[in-house]
């Protein structure tokens, strides 16, 4: 689910590239560290909390209360995050054979469309999702079995939500003035999504 050292250093731009260029791909560095150390944190205690706990299970027949539900949350981390990177480069799910058929200028047009509906939705399910963190604080949730704010779990959504509306900006940014670039790390064959 990321992108290769050397694909990095692929699109890296070179001291005379414009600044546009250079500032997204500074962007690109910074939101992808940042992506790749939740998504590694999250895969790391959903690994290590549903192996421990299926040991534990077969080897004495009782497992911790709290497993699933920190498991669950990890995974919810793991999720939003992973849409976020995938957000940036328009790899996620979706029908594009008729699409990638039209003039470049409709292509153009139906990504743009695309960015503002995830943005709409997007801000939809940010001002949602903060309301519930808010009670969740308000109210001194915790994780089941655990001293975890249910907060902590939570904020998975809007912050999730937050970093793929600013990379659906990042995309968006590029269909205006990188088109090129931006299809050609789609089609080149160097992402390792």
């Amino acid at each position: 689910m990321e992108m290769s050292h050397t694909a990095a250093a692929d699109v890296a731009p070179t001291p005379s590239a414009s600044g546009f260029a250079a500032s997204m791909a500074l962007v690109d560095r910074m939101l992808g560290r940042a992506e790749n150390g939740v998504i590694l944190i999250s895969y790391f205690a959903l690994i290590l909390v549903v192996g421990v706990e299926t040991l534990r299970r077969a080897v004495t027949g009782v497992q911790e209360v709290w497993g699933p539900e920190v498991a669950l949350y990890a995974f919810v981390w793991l999720s939003w995050f992973s849409m976020a990177k995938h957000g940036r480069y328009g790899t996620h799910l979706a029908f594009s054979e008729l699409r990638q058929r039209l003039p470049m200028n409709w292509q153009q047009a139906l990504e743009l469309i695309d960015c503002a509906l995830w943005l709409a939705v997007g801000v939809i399910i940010i001002v949602t999702s903060w309301g519930v963190v808010e009670n969740q604080i308000k109210m001194g949730q915790t994780v089941f079995g655990t001293r975890i704010p249910l907060a902590a779990a939570s904020l998975a959504v809007p912050v999730g939500w937050a970093f793929s509306m600013v990379r659906i900006l990042q995309r968006a940014a590029m269909v205006m003035l990188a088109w090129n670039q931006l299809k050609t790390e789609r089609s080149g064959g160097f992402l390792n999504l």
